[in-house]
């Protein structure tokens, strides 16, 4: 299995082993023996407590300056790799983005940042290139021109942004698991303890229900319903 999520670049310190296929074949059997693992469309298998696990956007308790020391966020931690098109379809936008950008945070008004080192988004002042800093916390600033704009999600907001803290993780045999940083997966994706997220726990909302936007997106509305149902009755 091959798993697809961020990973935290200056996560020190965390568990140093390396996660494989067998790992997380692993993890799906003892879910499996648990009577803790979801079906989902085409094979898909769902991590059920992962995805039943509380979960809201809590950035008012991650920003950079507010926090607890030990607390991290997606957009001031993690590592954010881009693929091609991403990357293009940002730099196409960077001529009408700056001057947005320039007018959300002071970072950029001086002039265009260095918003990606290779590809990988950079964090300059300790936060994504592409955040701001707003009364209620961290705002990404592309989530926020995608909705202003009425642009279909992904248009410019990178999808490790958008599916954290998703994990997809592709079988051998062409399944996948469903899964989420949760305490039984941190050390298989290399990222640090859940706990470390204040978003994880947040609410009152599983993730699944939190998320379901992203779900359509990876499964398209019937998959993510099938996976909303699933979470809901095993949380009863």
């Amino acid at each position: 299995m091959t798993e697809h999520t961020s990973t935290d670049a200056d996560a020190a310190p965390q568990n140093s082993d390396t996660s494989d296929w067998s790992d997380w074949t692993a993890h799906a059997l003892r879910l499996d023996a648990r009577g803790e693992l979801g079906r989902g469309p085409k094979g898909l298998l769902i991590d059920l407590p992962a995805l039943s696990q509380p979960w809201m956007c809590a950035s008012g308790l991650c920003t950079p300056g507010r926090r607890d020391p030990k607390a991290r966020s997606c957009c001031a931690d993690l590592d954010v790799v881009l693929d091609d098109d991403e990357i293009q379809r940002i730099e196409a936008a960077m001529p009408t983005l700056a001057p947005r950008l320039a007018a959300a945070d002071s970072r950029w008004a001086a002039g265009a940042l260095v918003w990606r080192d290779g590809d990988t988004l950079t964090r300059p002042g300790r936060r994504c290139a592409f955040s701001r800093i707003a009364p209620e916390g961290l705002r990404c600033v592309l989530h926020e021109i995608e909705a202003q704009d009425g642009l279909t999600p992904g248009a410019l907001k990178p999808a490790p942004c958008r599916m954290f803290p998703l994990i997809w993780v592709d079988a051998d045999d062409g399944r996948a698991l469903l899964s989420a940083v949760h305490p039984r997966t941190a050390r298989l994706v290399g990222t640090r303890p859940a706990a470390a997220f204040p978003c994880i726990g947040e609410g009152t909302l599983s993730l699944a229900e939190s998320m379901k936007g992203a779900l359509v997106e990876l499964l398209g509305a019937r998959g993510a319903a099938a996976v909303v149902k699933q979470v809901r009755e095993f949380r009863r």
